[in-house]
């Protein structure tokens, strides 16, 4: 094992100086802070001796060796021998056996500062290689790196925005690869209806708290007296937990001049239903809970109870951030989700984020709301009008990615093409 000391300014530098001097295989055994910056001892034909100590440390210990037969010759006389056996019953004091040229047992925390260091080099390396396979995807195909920064723009996660570049064509000239992409998201979406809220019968609109499901739900309410008057229409409320919930809503009942019931259980729902059994349109406005409650399995199971088809539309927030937009679809497609209505777009910057959560769970969008006015800020879902206005915020809200962070979000797995 060939053992040498580097010392650097930083611990990059350092590792730098490992590697052009003792190449990739080398191993770093311990570093320090000096007066001349980092110091770093390496090691090249490292002896994997130490880990396997290191191992047999961690491993629980083995049962001991039982203690050998004394000779023949040193067997004393019968009574002697009898008082050996009440000495036997006696715990013995264990005897040290010295261990011809035993390594020594390296500190746990020199094993541990070991396991960093490789780490550390590791995702250097990883860095690296992404950053080299992006400027050659640069290099060799820019229009199609140009497609992929714009896609990231309009916040789609990598994934997404690296699915959607691959399927441009390999001839494609810089106009198409920045139309393209455009429509291949457009596509993505899945199909809604024109109206759907016009074909009536029991919608159920569920969601996270303070996603603004009770405004949706009087938007709602108003587009269909618009069309068909409020005879063939009614709401009901089951939040009995949020404070002054049920009160909102009767208020855009009376408003409206449509009915209002309240549920509490099950039991209720399914009797409130059956007495609005002749309307054409009943919504139901439910209890905004957290995605991890534990009364969220209480909630669908009040639903499924009411032994009558309900549609069950979650309520998304623009302004949620694309990972705990996954994580609540996940927690509410227990529910059973027929559609989602997209709320709070004049509050966002970035709507790629749920555009890309509602793709990857291919859940359709049934409404976009972009302001508190009922009902004039509620719009029918169409997918070429979402992604234009994806693009309109992703221009009026530059935020352009840096290209280092883009090779190191897409990887070196992702960079050829």
């Amino acid at each position: 094992m060939k053992i040498k000391r580097f010392v650097a300014g930083s611990m990059r530098e350092a590792i730098r100086m490992v590697r052009e001097e003792q190449g990739a295989d080398a191993v770093i055994l311990s570093n320090r802070r000096v007066a001349e910056g980092i110091e770093v001892v390496s090691a090249t034909d490292y002896d994997a001796a130490l880990m396997q100590v290191a191992t047999r440390r961690e491993t629980p210990a083995a049962a001991p060796e039982p203690a050998p037969e004394q000779p023949p010759q040193t067997r004393a006389a019968p009574a002697a021998a009898k008082k050996d056996k009440v000495a036997v019953a006696k715990p013995a004091t264990p005897v040290a056996r010295p261990t011809p040229a035993a390594l020594p047992t390296p500190p746990a925390p020199e094993i541990q500062q070991l396991r960093r260091e490789l780490g550390g080099m590791r995702r250097m390396l990883e860095e690296q290689v992404a950053h080299i396979a992006w400027r050659d995807l640069a290099d060799r195909q820019p229009e199609r790196m140009a497609a992929l920064r714009a896609m990231t723009d309009l916040g789609l996660d990598a994934g997404l925005a690296r699915e959607i570049v691959d399927e441009l064509p390999g001839d494609a000239d810089r106009d198409r690869a920045r139309f393209l992409p455009l429509g291949l998201l457009a596509r993505r979406l899945p199909p809604t209806p024109r109206d759907p809220i016009l074909e009536g019968g029991t919608i159920a609109l569920i969601g996270p708290t303070g996603v603004g499901k009770t405004t949706t739900i009087a938007k709602l309410a108003a587009r269909f007296a618009a069309r068909h008057g409020t005879r063939d229409l009614a709401l009901v409320t089951t939040d009995h937990y949020r404070v002054g919930a049920q009160e909102q809503l009767f208020t855009y009942g009376r408003l409206l001049g449509v009915p209002v019931q309240t549920a509490s259980s099950g039991e209720q729902l399914r009797a409130a239903l059956a007495r609005l059994a002749d309307r054409k349109l009943v919504l139901i406005d439910t209890a905004g809970l957290a995605p991890r409650d534990a009364r969220l399995g209480a909630q669908f199971a009040e639903l499924r109870a009411a032994h009558r088809p309900v549609r069950n539309w979650l309520v998304l927030s623009a302004t949620t951030q694309a990972a705990d937009q996954q994580d609540i679809l996940r927690r509410f497609a227990p529910a059973g989700l027929d559609g989602c209505v997209l709320t709070k777009l004049d509050e966002a910057a970035r709507i790629g984020g749920v555009l890309s959560a509602v793709i990857r769970h291919r859940l359709a969008v049934q409404y976009i709301c972009d302001g508190q006015r009922v009902p004039q800020d509620l719009h029918s879902a169409r997918a070429d009008q979402l992604v234009l206005r994806a693009m309109q915020l992703a221009r009026s809200n530059p935020a352009r990615v840096h290209d280092s962070t883009l090779a190191l979000q897409f990887g070196a797995a992702h960079a050829g093409v």
